[in-house]
């Protein structure tokens, strides 16, 4: 007997059924070929769609990238036509919608409180350690020697321009 898949749907039907000769030996196995080969038609069609999606994704962000630093770049000529206010570390223009912020250049340090505690230490500069042995860096970074010291890299940062 010829099965169709579709006539061993029920479990009745699966109860019953059984490979009982070559015949419908070779019939399961065509019947799973051709299953696995619409699942794959079907996991190609499926993966093409989302490379699809991917790129156009990719576009949309790339043109909104585009479009915000064409407008932050006008922002900035405009941020320098106009009289902002200097704070310590920026120039900041406010507007109803938000503020225009150009941070000053400054200097910044990546450090290793270890070796820092440890030159401090053996150059007479204990003054410079708190009783946790932690690095007072808020005065440490003042003085003239902190580029000199083991443990501290000097980082310049750039002036920054920020549309908050």
């Amino acid at each position: 007997m010829i099965y169709e898949l579709e006539d061993i749907c029920s479990e009745e039907q699966k109860e019953k059924f059984r490979i009982l000769n070559d015949k419908t030996a070779d019939w399961a196995l065509k019947v799973i070929q051709k299953e696995k080969a619409e699942v794959e038609r079907l996991a190609n069609t499926i993966d093409e769609e989302i490379q699809m999606l991917k790129l156009k994704k990719q576009k949309i962000e790339e043109g909104l990238e585009s479009k915000i630093s064409f407008l932050q770049g006008k922002l900035f000529e405009y941020f320098r036509t106009v009289e902002s206010k200097e704070l310590k570390t920026c120039y900041k223009y406010k507007l109803p919608s938000g503020e225009l912020v150009y941070n000053k250049e400054s200097v910044k340090y990546e450090r290793d409180d270890d070796k820092i505690i440890d030159w401090l230490a053996n150059n007479g500069k204990g003054d410079y350690i708190k009783h946790k042995l932690l690095v007072d860096w808020a005065e440490l970074k003042k003085t003239e020697f902190v580029d000199e010291i083991d443990g501290v890299t000097k980082i310049n940062v750039p002036m920054t321009f920020v549309v908050k």
